[in-house]
């Protein structure tokens, strides 16, 4: 039988717990010399918190997978985060209950900062209220920072931003091309990032049980001032980066250099398979996390092998010095290939609860569905939970419940302005704007952000409505992006509708099982090409998760343009006097929006860590790519 830690850190504790009693009977009670008394009272205060530490962990939850220097690591930064988590959070329910304050005060901190800058000094000026802002400074977009944020960039001071720099974002360019962004990166709002999850757990996890995480190393690119420029999510190179990493995560740092999606899927997930006392499974979005468990299911010999053998396959397209780096790592583990093996056989319905029992939840950001389709197979039984909700720009908004509900989120009125513009006059170039008390529940708005990157009055383009009150904050939940919004005459219909019209239809289409979806506006078919008399319709191509033989029928697939008609006024009326046609359904070949993810990072500034799958096809070439998967049209 295996040696646990909770055996070692008794032993230790014990060993401890007598040197330090010996040093007290024997020198700080004994007849010693001041220098020598002194001397024992530090080994006695040292002793004594040794047998703490170590007499604590023995009654942990441990992840066996730790080293000594990995568990003593992760116990600490656990604490420290637990410990100083509350303390935020207690700071932010102050603010929740006076909102306005809360946003008046942030606003003077910026405007104190940046007040020097060319910027400040063109746009802040004069400026002393939430009213003076929104009488003074124009409403922006991101053409408006540009040139600033590129200057900045360059190295040239006292452009816009009079702080750190830690590095550059870039957005995903999930409406458009992606954007270049500075990042301002404070602790606490990391730290506040951290805890949401964590302070929800029913069971709260221990400090020294290790977490899972997806995730695939973006290309290095750098400004010319030499900082990085990479997506929000990004795990760089330091040293502390790299001890604070593999203490708290359950796989080598070295898993975080891979550099190709499918490799780092597979080597993160092999590593977590190894580790039966995960507290948690985090990545970016929902889809990824079911796109690692298919993998999973796929290829389970594969992962059961490299366990049984404790080496890395070969078929793996892995560098040379990263694969020798993950073998050293990776121990030979035949028992728990047994055990992974008898809860494969036993089927893949609920499996993350059956293979990590202590699981806590999964910490993911839904944005397509998949946390549906996870909830109906593969985490069945467990949760998934999104805890933050934000964009490169900024962190917006954190969840506060974990009982099933929505996604839905408060605020973070201390971190960030947000203005809102009812949804009804969003298509203006320059509304009037409500602040966060002004808000009511149950109407929609697009969110207005000023942040601490730089971005004053700054359109995002998320559309969000609100759905109650946190102490006297409103909580929102995102409803869509405006550059997502499918409009061929006005009618601006927005992906909920169409995922629901989507939904409706499959319960008329037999054994079809959904993968993923994206819609196209046919003008886009003929690029820049000049034509007046083509039908205006909507392209919608589907994934299955099989398509052998499965065809559709003329009648199931215009099941999908009655949904929407149902749903949708406007979409019906333009529908009913027949400037609109009907929606044409297009199954593509399995794969298909695998290759669309793939075509979309190597052509644009997205990375595998922020990648959406594009609910509006916004090129040409991405609809030819669509065209040519279809097998049913």
């Amino acid at each position: 039988m295996a040696v646990t830690w909770a055996f070692h850190c008794t032993v230790w504790g014990f060993i401890s717990a007598c040197v330090t009693a010996y040093v007290v009977r024997s020198y700080l009670l004994g007849d010693t010399s001041l220098t020598g008394t002194a001397a024992a009272g530090i080994i006695a205060v040292l002793g004594t918190l040794s047998m703490v530490i170590a007499f604590h962990i023995s009654t942990l939850r441990c992840s066996e997978t730790h080293t000594l220097k990995t568990l003593l690591i992760g116990y600490v930064v656990n604490l420290v985060i637990d410990l100083y988590g509350p303390y935020l959070f207690e700071k932010l329910e102050k603010a929740w209950k006076e909102p306005r304050k809360a946003q008046e005060r942030f606003l003077r901190e910026l405007i104190s900062r940046d007040a020097d800058t060319e910027y400040g000094r063109r746009y802040l000026t004069g400026i002393q209220s939430l009213q003076d802002f929104q009488d003074k400074h124009p409403l922006t977009k991101y053409d408006h920072y540009r040139d600033y944020f590129q200057r900045l960039a360059d190295g040239e001071k006292n452009v816009c931003v009079a702080a750190k720099v830690d590095r550059f974002g870039v957005s995903s360019g999930t409406t458009g091309k992606g954007k270049l962004i500075p990042l301002i990166l404070k602790p606490s709002v990391g730290i506040i990032a951290m805890m949401a999850p964590k302070r929800l757990y029913i069971n709260k996890s221990s400090p020294v049980q290790r977490v899972a995480t997806l995730y695939c190393r973006p290309a290095k690119k750098f400004t010319k001032s030499g900082l990085p420029i990479a997506p929000l999510f990004f795990v760089n190179d330091t040293e502390l980066t790299k001890l604070g990493c593999t203490a708290v995560q359950n796989a080598p740092f070295s898993t975080f250099q891979i550099s190709t999606d499918f490799e780092a899927t597979y080597v993160h997930l092999l590593f977590a398979l190894t580790d039966k006392n995960l507290t948690s499974f985090t990545a970016p979005f929902t889809s990824q996390v079911y796109r690692a468990f298919s993998m999973l299911e796929d290829e389970q010999d594969m992962f059961l092998e490299d366990l049984s053998e404790g080496r890395i396959n070969l078929r793996l397209n892995i560098d040379a010095e990263i694969r020798r780096s993950l073998d050293a790592a990776l121990k030979a583990n035949p028992a728990r290939a047994d055990e992974l093996r008898a809860e494969f056989a036993r089927g893949f319905v609920g499996i993350t609860g059956r293979i990590w029992p202590h699981l806590q939840g999964i910490t993911a950001v839904d944005i397509s569905g998949y946390m549906k389709k996870l909830n109906e197979r593969y985490t069945k039984g467990t949760t998934i939970f999104s805890a933050i909700y934000g964009c490169t720009e900024s962190l917006l908004a954190v969840n506060m419940w974990m009982d099933g509900r929505p996604q839905q989120y408060v605020p973070l009125v201390n971190e960030v302005l947000t203005e809102f513009i009812p949804e009804e006059y969003s298509e203006e170039d320059s509304p009037d704007t409500l602040m966060i008390d002004e808000i009511e529940v149950g109407k929609r708005y697009e969110i207005v952000l000023t942040t601490a990157s730089g971005f004053y009055r700054y359109r995002m383009g998320d559309v969000v409505e609100v759905v109650g009150f946190h102490e006297n904050c409103p909580v929102i939940q995102v409803k869509y992006r405006t550059g997502e919004l499918l409009n061929l005459r006005s009618e601006k219909l927005d992906k909920l509708v169409v995922n629901n019209a989507i939904q409706e239809s499959l319960t008329s289409w037999p054994g079809a099982t959904l993968v993923d979806w994206t819609c196209a506006e046919s003008p886009l078919m003929y690029g820049d090409e000049e034509h007046v008399d083509f039908d205006m319709l909507y392209l919608l191509f589907i994934e299955l998760e099989s398509v052998d033989g499965f065809r559709l029928s003329q009648e199931q697939k215009s099941s999908f343009d009655k949904s929407l008609r149902k749903q949708h006024e406007f979409y019906d009326h333009y529908r009913q006097v027949g400037t609109i046609c009907e929606a044409r359904v297009m199954i593509v070949r399995p794969g298909s929006f695998k290759k669309l993810q793939d075509f979309i990072i190597a052509t644009s500034t997205a990375s595998y860590n922020q990648f959406k799958i594009p609910k509006k096809l916004r090129t040409k070439a991405t609809l030819d790519l669509m065209m040519k998967c279809v097998v049913d049209v």
